[in-house]
């Protein structure tokens, strides 16, 4: 017969996990060095200028966010969001040319976790949907166009967090992403280019810093 002691012990195990669960959130901004290829010769071949031709590296600002749960002495999964846009912009005699482009980019991310006093590290890497909104006014049009598509992305991160207080942190990562952003589109038409469709795709390296706390 089992006794009540066993079935203290046996709730205790069970409901232990939930109970030295540990929580992290993270907010941050940072910048992304990328290369949109497609993006790039789209708007050389079409709107630049010559002393105006969109660079091979642009820079994308982003702002992010991350729920993180520990579940084992070294691994925590977390989700993260991570909004980046860049802009380009071209006027000459002919009007006036600009596209605006985002990365919204949800992830399932996995880190292995190195804990000290004060301070933590983490790396891992995710996976994820990438929804991309391009916005694209051309000279002598009043109403710009907006297009939109759902890709997919990968990331590779390392970061480091040092306590400012006894659950906040400051916290630095650097990143890799592939975000293929697939074929964005208004009422079903592309944006057309080298007689086919435009897509979207990008390879960056990210900094962010910001602030993460546990609870």
């Amino acid at each position: 017969m089992i006794s009540k002691t066993n079935i203290t012990l046996l709730l205790l195990l069970l409901v232990s996990p939930a109970l030295f669960a540990q929580w992290e959130g993270r907010a941050s901004m940072g910048i992304n060095i990328a290369s949109t290829a497609d993006l790039r010769d789209y708007i050389n071949e079409n709107f630049a200028s010559p002393g105006n031709r969109m660079a091979d590296i642009n820079t994308m600002i982003e702002f992010g966010g991350e729920l993180g749960y520990k579940a084992g002495e070294n691994l925590q999964i977390a989700v993260e969001g991570a909004y980046a846009f860049n802009s380009y912009t071209n006027i000459t005699v002919n009007g006036k040319y600009e596209m605006n482009y985002k990365f919204i980019s949800p992830t399932l991310m996995g880190y292995y976790m190195i804990e000290g006093a004060g301070y933590s590290f983490k790396f891992g890497g995710g996976v994820g949907p990438r929804f991309i909104v391009v916005d694209e006014i051309k000279p002598f049009v009043v109403t710009g166009l907006t297009y939109t598509s759902t890709g997919f992305g990968v990331v590779a991160r390392a970061s480091g967090s040092t306590a400012l207080s006894k659950n906040v942190f400051a916290y630095i990562g650097a990143d890799a992403r592939y975000d293929a952003g697939g074929t964005p589109k208004k009422d079903g038409i592309a944006i057309r280019h080298r007689g086919g469709d435009l897509s979207v795709n990008s390879l960056s390296l990210g900094l962010k810093i910001g602030v993460s706390f546990t609870f």
